[in-house]
């Protein structure tokens, strides 16, 4: 039986963990939609935990984190200007939980709020399945150019609030 989780405001802290998450979750599931190079540049995160940080001290950024029995187990990211959710990604261990399904309903109940009433993110082909469960629709595929200018294809993807 899965365990309950708590999601909170990420913390400095938290930056090394959720950055072994990302890298863990990018292995483990890239590899479904994408070649061994492409992952391997996705994965490169050269920056470092910069992005979590920065993303703690940038007030149009809520960044939160999953936590079960004192663990951190997954993070999001969400633009409240934009209302984008940036990113989600859970401890590929603990697949299966309800982690990443809790850290997108906070972010919708947060856009909701906000006066929102459309949610937007930009999906990893490998997740866009469990988008689609959660009610997303599949708008455009676009490709973007992550470490080494190496092409990665994304769906955008929306879900009325």
């Amino acid at each position: 039986m899965p365990s309950s989780h708590a999601i909170r405001t990420a913390a400095i802290a938290d930056t090394e963990t959720m950055l072994v998450i990302h890298v863990a979750a990018i292995i483990a599931h890239g590899p479904s939609e994408y070649s061994d190079k492409q992952v391997a540049a996705w994965a490169a995160k050269t920056d470092g935990t910069d992005r979590y940080v920065n993303a703690i001290e940038e007030s149009s950024t809520e960044l939160v984190v999953a936590e079960s029995d004192d663990r951190v187990v997954g993070f999001g990211e969400l633009d409240v200007e934009t209302g984008e959710i940036e990113a989600l990604f859970v401890d590929p261990q603990r697949d299966g939980e309800g982690i990443g399904s809790s850290i997108l309903s906070h972010f919708e109940q947060r856009l909701r709020s906000y006066g929102f009433e459309v949610a937007r993110l930009r999906a990893v082909l490998n997740a866009t399945g469990f988008y689609k469960k959660h009610g997303y629709d599949a708008i455009e595929r676009v490709t973007t150019q992550t470490t080494n200018d190496i092409d990665v294809d994304f769906i955008w993807m929306e879900k009325l609030l």
